[in-house]
């Protein structure tokens, strides 16, 4: 089995070594920041990365902010704070923590927490895949479609006589209909705007 990636962010080096230590005792591959912006950097050379632990109250860009900057690469997270007030926690859910630790932190008793939100990762980076296929095929359909539409009303023949004329184009070509439909709207458009 794969070593786990973690990034933990915070601002107090005390808990990066002493918590950063105690994760990779138990086995996880460590990556350390001790501010947002750095660990956003972090995460775009170090993909991929399973889970962050992020501070919720950093100077500079908090853990809230980071953890929306993470999110956008599909990268889940855990909140970490010595703050349990309703607040805080509402924030992090609202943000979709999968997980609030409290300070001073416990390795063994965040152990549970970490590998909970590391299942949970992983599902939502298989939904987050399955997202990107399915928007790149809903485009290639669409163009695909109006390409069809345009040969309809171009040859003045049906969706299916259409759609086998862009097929055949590929198969002659040698290429996929996607990519036939991509080049012939591109010099459909040159052409009308001029």
């Amino acid at each position: 089995m794969k070593m786990k990636k973690l990034l933990l962010v915070d601002d107090d080096g005390l808990v990066l070594s002493t918590f950063g230590k105690g994760l990779t005792d138990h086995g996880y591959n460590v990556v350390l920041s001790d501010n947002g912006e750095d660990a956003l950097k972090i995460a775009l050379k170090e993909q991929p990365i399973d889970l962050a632990i992020l501070d919720m109250r950093m100077p500079g860009m908090s853990g809230i902010e980071t953890a929306q900057g993470l999110k956008s690469l599909g990268i889940a997270s855990i909140f970490l704070s010595a703050y349990n007030d309703k607040e805080h926690v509402k924030q992090a859910i609202d943000e979709g923590a999968l997980g609030y630790l409290m300070k001073p932190i416990d390795v063994e008793k965040a152990f549970p927490a970490i590998e909970s939100a590391l299942l949970r990762a992983i599902e939502i980076q298989k939904l987050f895949d399955i997202k990107h296929r399915l928007d790149a095929a809903l485009e290639t359909s669409n163009q695909v479609n109006v390409v069809v539409g345009i040969f309809m009303e171009r040859h003045r023949i049906e969706r299916q006589d259409a759609f086998e004329l862009l097929r055949m184009k590929a198969r002659s070509s040698r290429r996929k209909v996607k990519d036939i439909a991509e080049e012939i709207l591109t010099a459909w458009h040159t052409v009308n705007l001029k």
